[in-house]
C-alpha cells in the first residue's frame, strides 16, 4: 500500500479509503489510485471483492417515519428503486444528531450508492464529500444552502390558496397552528401571512401559536387559541395531524366544525378524508413525490451528463371537504 501511495503521490490513508470506496476521495483521486494499484499488481481483498458484488442500496433519511405523510413517500421511493436494481435502507433520525451522525458515517462508508434527504439538512459530517449533489436528492422538504435536486410542491402558494379560500367563505379573523421550524412550515406561515395581507386583513400575532406536527400538539396549540376571546372563525394549519387535533379539541368546547369555527389542513394523510368531519386540506402528491425524487437520484447515478441542483415543484390541491363553511 506504501507503493501505491508513493506512486500515485497520495498519502497511505487517502490510498485505504480510496480502495475502500469512501466517498471523502474525489472520483479523479479514485480512479489514479485504482490505476496505480492494478498496474503494482495489487489485489483486492476479499472483503472488498465481495462488496463489488454486493446488492446496490440507497439510503432515505427522514425525521420520523411514524408520520402518516410519509408512508406513500418512502413506498414509492423503494418502488422506483428496486425496479432500478437497488435496495433501499431506511434510516429514521427521530430528528436526533447522533442518528443522524451515524447515518452520515453508512454513506462515508462507502455501503450505499445514493442518499434520499427529507429532514430539510445535511449532516455536517457530509459536507466535505466533494459529488454530494450527484449522490444525494432532497425530497418535500428543501435543503437551504445546498444545490441538491429537490422535489416538492409550492408551499408558499398552498398555503395563500388554503387561507384564500377561507377569506372567500367569509372569515377574517383566521388563526395558524405553525409546524416546527424548518423550511416548508417557514413557507406555509408565509403563505398565510400573504393571503391575510392581500385580503387586507391584519396577522394578530396572538393568533399564531406553534405546534410540532403531531395530533397532541395540536390540541395544545387549539385550546391556547380557544382561550383568547374571541375565539377565531377558522384556523388554518401546518399539517393535518395538527388539523385533526385542534378538531378534537373544539369539539370537547361544544363548538361546531364547520358551523361555528372551520378548519383546514396540509398533507392530506389517509386519516383526513374519513375523519368526522372530513378535513378540507392542500393534498400533497405523496407517491409522485417519491417516485419523481428517486427517479431524478438514480439518473444522477448513472447519467454523467445529468446536471445536479434542479428544483422540480409537482402540483398541489386544495381539496374541499366537511371542515369548512361560509361565514355568515
Amino acid at each position: 500500500m506504501a507503493d501505491i501511495a508513493r506512486v500515485a503521490e497520495v498519502n497511505a490513508g487517502t490510498v485505504s479509503r480510496a480502495l475502500a470506496g469512501s466517498t471523502l476521495v474525489n472520483a479523479e483521486t479514485r480512479q489514479r489510485v485504482l490505476a496505480v494499484a492494478e498496474e503494482l499488481g495489487y489485489v483486492l481483498p476479499a472483503a472488498r471483492a465481495a462488496r463489488e458484488e454486493r446488492e446496490k442500496n440507497i439510503l432515505i433519511a427522514l425525521n420520523d417515519i411514524a408520520n402518516p405523510f410519509f408512508s406513500d413517500v418512502v413506498s414509492a421511493l423503494a418502488e422506483v428503486a428496486q425496479e432500478g436494481g437497488y435496495g433501499v435502507l431506511i434510516g429514521n433520525t427521530f430528528s436526533r444528531p447522533d442518528i443522524e451522525r451515524r447515518i452520515a458515517h453508512t454513506f462515508l462508508a462507502g455501503t450505499v450508492e445514493g442518499l434520499v434527504i427529507q429532514t430539510g439538512h445535511v449532516p455536517k459530517e457530509l459536507a466535505r464529500v466533494p459529488d454530494l449533489a450527484r449522490r444525494a436528492v432532497a425530497v418535500a422538504v428543501p435543503i437551504e444552502g445546498w444545490a441538491l435536486t429537490t422535489v416538492g410542491i409550492d408551499e408558499f402558494a398552498a398555503a395563500s390558496e388554503a387561507v384564500a379560500y377561507l377569506v372567500a367563505l367569509g372569515h377574517k379573523d383566521i388563526a395558524h397552528i405553525a409546524g416546527p421550524p424548518a423550511p416548508t412550515n417557514a413557507d406555509r406561515e408565509r403563505g398565510y401571512r400573504a393571503a391575510m395581507a392581500a385580503a387586507g386583513l391584519a396577522v394578530d400575532p396572538s393568533r399564531i401559536v406553534l405546534g410540532n406536527n403531531t395530533m397532541r400538539s395540536g390540541q395544545e396549540a387549539a385550546m391556547v387559541l380557544l382561550s383568547r376571546l374571541p375565539a377565531p372563525t377558522a384556523i388554518f394549519c401546518a399539517n393535518d395531524e395538527m388539523a385533526i387535533g385542534a378538531i378534537t379539541i373544539c369539539k370537547q368546547k361544544g363548538l361546531r366544525v364547520p358551523q361555528d369555527i372551520s378548519i383546514v389542513g396540509f398533507d392530506d394523510v389517509d386519516i383526513a378524508e374519513f375523519y368526522d368531519p372530513p378535513l378540507t386540506t392542500v393534498r400533497q402528491p405523496r407517491r409522485e413525490l417519491g417516485r419523481r425524487a428517486m427517479v431524478e437520484l438514480l439518473t444522477l447515478l448513472e447519467e454523467s451528463d445529468r446536471e445536479a441542483g434542479e428544483r422540480i415543484v409537482l402540483p398541489h390541491t386544495l381539496v374541499v371537504r366537511g371542515s369548512t363553511d361560509r361565514r355568515e
